[in-house]
């Protein structure tokens, strides 16, 4: 409820997606980036294709800032012109406050509230939004509030403040959840029931699946479509295409809601990126793979098969040596 009220602050009218992450209404403030050219706008970094509640957060809680409140927000995975940015969050591989790079995708990064705030309980990797609240977020509410930093009922008056607006967006968020339901996920079904009857047509092992339509609500359909149909094999991987026309393999998960995959990709390629990506994986055009290996993603069709093949056989591989 409060991650949604400080949204709706800024976004009333936007629908919102739950996304783990843990905050704490304690600031640890960054130093000041400066920019070359003082009259213009200070531009926001975070990636472009499918949106998540996460850096939607973290750029909505970053405009409540004055010296943000104007900030152009730029939604791009080019190098160069993220490096233009005052501000990346959710994108770039990097996590360096100093430089106002908020980054949590990256292999290396494991930092908790716990570890950048000691004395905090908190052990939840933390999401971009964190991130900027762990170092943004007592001046924000701060701000949103009129009052001082060191004021102990920031968070009771902010609760009493949001609670119609939080109403309002309940009853929005159901109306669209429902328009979702019968726009989107109901057809769906169809398109993975066909996808499930052609994967041999994929791949001769019938582990992977192919939208050939492109990315859709998949996971449920699938469940329920291997609980009736009983097919021989374990699926283990989806393919589709992405907003941009890039290619994703997407591991499916050992039940509905589980973060765990039935068989996730290779550990040495988790979260590597372009070039290094290749060189590990021996794949030219990978895009990136997840740090948790559940996805990936590469330029071309082929490539993503590729990935979900050369994933199979390592683990063919590993469960012959096993019984050996």
């Amino acid at each position: 409820r409060f991650l949604r009220g400080l949204l709706v602050l800024l976004l009333p009218s936007s629908p919102l997606r739950t996304h783990h992450c843990m905050l704490s209404p304690e600031s640890v403030p960054p130093q000041k980036k400066p920019r070359s050219n003082l009259m213009a706008p200070p531009r926001i970094g975070t990636h472009n294709g499918t949106f998540h509640c996460d850096e939607a957060l973290a750029c909505a809680l970053l405009r409540l800032l004055p010296e943000y409140q104007d900030a152009e927000i730029v939604r791009t995975r080019d190098p160069e012109k993220l490096a233009s940015c005052d501000i990346v969050v959710d994108v770039g591989g990097e996590y360096d406050p100093q430089r106002h790079r908020y980054d949590h995708h990256q292999r290396s990064f494991t930092e908790t509230m716990s570890s950048l705030s000691p004395g905090k309980p908190w052990q939840t990797k933390l999401s971009s939004a964190g991130l900027i609240y762990l170092h943004f977020g007592h001046k924000l509410l701060a701000q949103l509030l009129g009052t001082n930093e060191e004021d102990s009922m920031v968070g009771t008056l902010y609760d009493k403040a949001g609670f119609r607006r939080a109403m309002d967006l309940v009853q929005e968020e159901f109306l669209q959840r429902l328009d979702f339901y019968q726009h989107s996920w109901l057809p769906a079904r169809a398109l993975v029931e066909e996808a499930l009857a052609q994967r041999f047509q994929v791949d001769p092992s019938g582990k992977i699946v192919e939208l050939a339509k492109g990315g859709c609500p998949w996971k449920e359909h699938l469940y329920h479509l291997e609980s009736v149909l009983s097919p021989p094999g374990t699926i283990a991987f989806v393919i589709y295409t992405d907003q941009a026309g890039q290619w994703r393999v997407q591991c499916v998960p050992k039940e509905l809601h589980s973060f765990q995959s039935r068989l996730p990709l290779p550990e040495p390629w988790r979260g590597l990126r372009d070039e290094a990506l290749d060189q590990v994986s021996g794949i030219p055009g990978g895009i990136f793979v997840h740090a948790s290996g559940f996805i990936g993603g590469h330029r071309t069709r082929e490539g993503a098969l590729s990935m979900a093949r050369a994933t199979l056989a390592q683990h063919s591989v590993a469960a012959t040596n096993l019984v050996q």
